[in-house]
């Protein structure tokens, strides 16, 4: 926040309003040194302001050269403003931090207003972001390539006998090998793609929900649909790997004999089981990390749950079923009309 063209910069208005702005505040003038910051910047380094004021610019923003300052600041315009992303550096403790930076003139004499917001959360997100998709990524190319070639293998051998048989389990075997080479496909389009969905259309919950379930193993376990007829806008596929995933994961970890419902909320749907449940303490980090927990799992069951369900807007959490296992729900999700 900068002061009206003839504020004091000693008055107590202007340090009264620098100091309940709530970001950082720094104001160095031609010669670069720091003459004003507030205690919202010198609280990102744990210093008393004291300790900065008298400090050249360079010292603190290493992107800024001592030997091109002087070029530096002649190429603002009075009134220009400037935005960045860089890192501030005092006493062994660096920032990231969003800086805009303002060129005023007061009493003849011409300052840097700066302010100052710490980015850490943010750049924390988006390294941990960037993991996720790197190891989705390098877990999709080992499957395509452990996966591709005993699934052709085991394609042609089932191609050699069905002139020999007529039975339907040679159906099945046959439509299981043509859903993992699309889950192959698939997977591999989702950790290229990112986050993007390209086709969403009017999609039936029920009926997605029903195949997602025939494709997955779920021993004695049970899914009980409360939301017949409802339609979502989604992306047909994504979707039903989104159930898939959440299927699994109820399967495995609930017991043999789960009960999962798939039901709706006034603004998106739910998927529950009454198997164990996620303890409150590592429901935040479940998503994040993408874990299934299981010894011989792939560890992206969730992960791709996460992706898919940001890939269409919408949020997911976490909670305890009525039942004392666990609840996904997803919200943000957008109906059709009736």
């Amino acid at each position: 926040m900068c002061p009206p063209e003839s504020a004091d910069l000693d008055s107590e208005f202007f340090q009264r309003m620098v100091e309940t702005v709530g970001v950082g505040v720094g104001i160095y003038g031609e010669d670069g040194e720091y003459i004003y910051v507030n205690e919202a910047y010198a609280d990102l380094f744990e210093v008393d302001p004291a300790e900065l004021i008298g400090t050249s610019i360079w010292n603190i923003a290493p992107e800024i050269e001592e030997a091109c300052f002087h070029r530096y600041w002649h190429s603002f315009e009075t009134g220009e403003t400037r935005t960045a992303e860089t890192v501030h550096e005092c006493g062994g403790v660096s920032v990231p931090v969003a800086t805009v930076t303002t060129r005023r003139t007061i009493d003849g004499t011409p300052y840097h207003f700066g302010t100052i917001k710490d980015i850490s959360e943010r750049k924390k997100r988006e390294r941990e972001l960037e993991r996720q998709n790197e190891r989705l990524d390098a877990f999709a190319s080992v499957v395509s390539h452990d996966l591709r070639n005993p699934l052709s293998v085991a394609q042609g051998y089932l191609d050699l006998i069905k002139g020999d048989y007529d039975r339907e389990e040679i159906i099945l075997i046959d439509n299981a090998l043509d859903r993992m080479n699309t889950l192959i496909v698939e997977l591999l389009s989702l950790a290229k793609s990112g986050d993007t969905i390209s086709d969403t259309e009017p999609t039936l919950v029920d009926e997605v929900a029903r195949t997602a379930w025939s494709t997955v193993e779920t021993s004695d376990a049970t899914l009980e649909m409360s939301a017949p007829e409802i339609e979502i806008v989604a992306d047909k596929t994504r979707l039903q790997q989104l159930f898939e995933n959440l299927f699994r994961n109820a399967s495995e970890h609930g017991g043999r004999d789960v009960t999962v419902t798939v039901g709706t909320m006034d603004d998106g749907i739910y998927i529950a089981d009454d198997g164990v449940g996620i303890p409150r303490s590592e429901r935040d980090e479940v998503l994040k990390a993408g874990f299934t927990s299981t010894e011989d799992g792939t560890g992206v069951g969730l992960n791709i749950v996460s992706q898919i369900a940001g890939a269409h807007d919408w949020e997911i959490h976490i909670t305890e079923s009525a039942d004392g296992g666990t609840r996904f729900e997803i919200t943000n999700v957008e109906f059709t009309p009736e």
